[in-house]
């Protein structure tokens, strides 16, 4: 039997059994010149490995007090706390869906984090992305919502992003997300609360203000809203938890287990002619599938003539400038902060 199909009672038999075995065993090991004080120290390894298998099996209660975006969510409510406890459950039901999410979490939080900070909103919105997309920037919904932020192409268009046959922009993590950020600050001036603003970022705000006019009410629990609207800020609220703490749940991650952190820097280049992405790629000295996976808006081999946004590893930018000005078409705007749409849009 694995270890990880053990009851937690068994896995303290076998801590004992384990301890005294290999008590036993450091003495023989230690008649043999073999030093007592590293096995121990093995021992010690393997019983600490032990626990933290036991850990995972755990069941701990819910949290009695959590806030959201510095708004408390009312646990106390029983109807709160059960609509919580089912996402919240839900979620540690699945460690290793739980465990990516944690590494994409630490792979993203500092572009992510830049925007929010820049845009003046609250850091909990991240938990927001997480529960759209899991932060998987290849994520298509079944109703072909795309990206980091699940844009649907009509509300991405609106909020100023490039969707077309060559651009998607909602694959670009960089600029979706300031995109969603922007509509979300957006509907949270219209509603004036960002639980509310969330409920509109799921089912659109003209959902929202019907219920609002119909039930008297902008109390974001005390409004009767689609059941996945509903959920979907306890999902927020709950990854939100599970997240921020994961070692309490038994998800404890070693640092040299998480990956590498989501570091680029964006370009604005103007091409002057047809040119194959494949030239961009040797460019930045990327293989061309590295290339793709750090700028998946683009959707084809080639680019026509137009402005648009790169996106280069930080370790690459040097010898990027050095090369793409051998690169006959292209050039690298001076002034790329919000540049015209190639002709992908």
């Amino acid at each position: 039997m694995k270890v990880e199909q053990m009851a937690p009672r068994a896995l303290v038999v076998l801590m004992v059994l384990l301890f005294i075995s290999g008590t036993a065993g450091a003495e023989a090991d230690n008649r043999r010149g073999y030093p007592l004080e590293k096995r121990v120290a093995e021992l010690e390894k393997e019983v600490a490995g032990l626990r933290t298998e036991m850990s995972a099996y755990r069941i701990l209660p819910p949290p009695e007090s959590l806030a959201l975006c510095d708004k408390p969510i009312p646990l106390h409510n029983d109807d709160v706390r059960e609509k919580f406890e089912r996402e919240f459950f839900q979620f540690l039901e699945n460690k290793g869906l739980l465990t990516i999410v944690i590494k994409r979490y630490t792979k993203f939080l500092a572009v992510v984090s830049e925007e929010l900070t820049r845009a003046n909103m609250p850091p909990d919105l991240i938990y927001l992305a997480i529960s759209e997309s899991y932060l998987n920037p290849k994520a298509v919904s079944k109703a072909d919502a795309r990206g980091f932020w699940q844009f649907i192409k009509d509300t991405a268009k609106r909020e100023g992003l490039s969707v077309g046959d060559t651009i998607d922009e909602r694959f670009s993590v960089k600029r979706s997300t300031k995109s969603a950020l922007s509509y979300l600050k957006k509907l949270n001036s219209e509603f004036g609360d960002w639980f509310l603003a969330m409920a509109a970022y799921n089912c659109g705000e003209g959902r929202v203000r019907e219920a609002i006019s119909n039930q008297n009410t902008k109390d974001f629990f005390e409004l009767f809203l689609p059941e996945e609207t509903e959920r979907y800020i306890y999902r927020v609220a709950a990854l939100k938890e599970i997240v921020s703490n994961a070692k309490k749940y038994g998800l404890s991650i070693e640092k040299r287990q998480f990956y590498k952190p989501y570091s680029i820097w964006e370009a604005a280049i103007e091409v002057r002619k047809d040119v194959h992405t494949l030239t961009l790629a040797q460019a930045m000295d990327l293989p061309y599938k590295a290339f793709r996976e750090y700028n998946l808006h683009i959707r084809r081999y080639t680019l026509p003539k137009g402005i648009y946004y790169l996106y280069v590893p930080v370790e690459k930018k040097e010898i990027f400038l050095k090369r793409i000005k051998t690169c006959p078409g292209v050039s690298v705007e001076k002034n790329g902060n919000e540049p015209a749409k190639g002709n992908g849009s």
